[in-house]
């Protein structure tokens, strides 16, 4: 995992590895396979500990918060922590950097996914909390917009460096977030379509 931090996957070989590990051939590729298994597992483990890194105490606005006014500002408040924030900037590089690995590793896409599901999980039941206490709209598949915010703060990634800087993002990136969240009500009277609350 050094090696990959310092050098790319592309920068070390496996004896490289095996000098800085002090392990054997033999060990290494009983475990690995080979050089493309060494690195699949060290993405797949760098990608987990930035998971695991992850505050939970950042959930705790969410299920502090008593009104959709105070969850809506919470959500903001993470949004803008996640976008400007330079400790979370190295762990989205990482997550993005495994991301796009998996488009071409099968092996890695697996793990990464499965460390995702985890992270969303728990990202979920903070979001379904706040739905069965009326704060955010009870329609709302909570799992696929944790999944979508998530995918969100990850473009971002891609575009930090541009032309568009963090403000002029978080402008639209912060009402979008929103908007899903707000409850919606409905016209029990009329049978009309459920309308935006105002």
């Amino acid at each position: 995992m050094e090696l990959l931090d310092e050098r790319g996957s592309d920068g070390f070989t496996i004896d490289d590895v095996l000098v800085r590990s002090d392990a054997s051939a033999s060990s290494l590729y009983h475990h690995f396979g080979n050089r493309e298994g060494l690195v699949v597992a060290a993405q797949e483990e760098r990608y987990r500990q930035s998971i695991r890194r992850e505050d939970r105490g950042n959930l705790e606005g969410g299920y502090a918060a008593e009104s959709t006014a105070e969850f809506c500002a919470y959500v903001s408040d993470q949004l803008r922590r996640i976008v400007t924030d330079p400790a979370t900037r190295e762990s989205r590089r990482n997550r993005l950097e495994v991301a796009a690995r998996a488009l071409h590793s099968p092996e890695l896409a697996a793990g990464s996914r499965k460390h995702q599901a985890k992270f969303l999980d728990t990202i979920t039941v903070m979001f379904d909390d706040a739905q069965s206490r009326g704060l955010i709209d009870r329609g709302l598949d909570t799992r696929a917009y944790c999944a979508w915010f998530h995918g969100m703060t990850l473009g971002r990634t891609i575009i930090e460096d541009g032309d568009v800087d963090a403000e002029a993002w978080l402008a639209i990136a912060i009402p979008a977030a929103l908007a899903p969240l707000r409850p919606r009500q409905t016209a029990a009277t009329d049978g009309s379509p459920d309308r935006p609350a105002g």
